[in-house]
């Protein structure tokens, strides 16, 4: 005996619930495949994508009196002291020739000092320096002809919370900290530093 026909309207009926079955699995499927990439990650670490970012480099606040220092100077001759410059703003910049960054940054921060004249002082640190003479030969490429210090410990950056390099520190001309700068300066930055310790004196 054969087995009795499906009447074909009920088999059309069947088939687009089927359809439609299926594709709400898939959607749904989809859905938590998406679900889990995104959420994975920000849930294994405890949080979304503030617990990813590591906070910034601590810096000396605002307002504060920069540490005072008096140090050799790169190539001999009269030591740096930070006080010899009371009177006019200072900007202090931490450098070392084993930093590319440093390197990448000095041909700025001379031409800035080139271009502050006397209205503004540029005063280098090199800090927990490997070569002298490399410091020296890079000063020397990049035309810089202002005082440089030697802290070869890094006892003078670790008063100014540097913990990488390059760091410069802009003061005003009592001496208090304006602000700081983490990384390589361009030209352009280093000049809109200069209008805003101009505009503080």
């Amino acid at each position: 005996m054969s087995a009795p026909e499906v009447p074909a309207r009920r088999r059309g009926v069947s088939d687009r619930v089927f359809k439609w079955v299926a594709l709400g699995a898939g959607l749904c499927l989809v859905a938590f495949v998406v679900f889990v990439v995104v959420r994975g990650p920000a849930h294994r670490t405890g949080g979304g994508t503030a617990a990813l970012e590591a906070p910034p480099p601590a810096t000396l606040h605002a307002g504060t009196v920069a540490p005072g220092f008096s140090l050799p100077a790169l190539g001999g001759g009269i030591p740096v002291a930070l006080d010899a410059f009371r009177g006019k703003p200072v900007i202090v910049n931490f450098f070392a020739s084993w930093c590319p960054d440093c390197r990448q940054e000095l041909a700025a921060v001379a031409a800035t000092a080139a271009h502050a004249g006397t209205k503004v002082a540029v005063v280098g640190v090199d800090s927990n320096e490997t070569s002298a003479a490399d410091a020296t030969g890079l000063l020397a490429a990049a035309h810089a002809h202002y005082p440089v210090a030697v802290d070869a410990r890094a006892a003078v950056a670790t008063k100014y919370l540097v913990t990488a390099l390059p760091v410069s520190y802009f003061l005003d001309a009592h001496g208090r900290v304006v602000g700081a700068a983490l990384g390589p300066q361009t030209k352009a930055s280093l000049q809109r530093w200069v209008a805003r310790l101009e505009a503080a004196r």
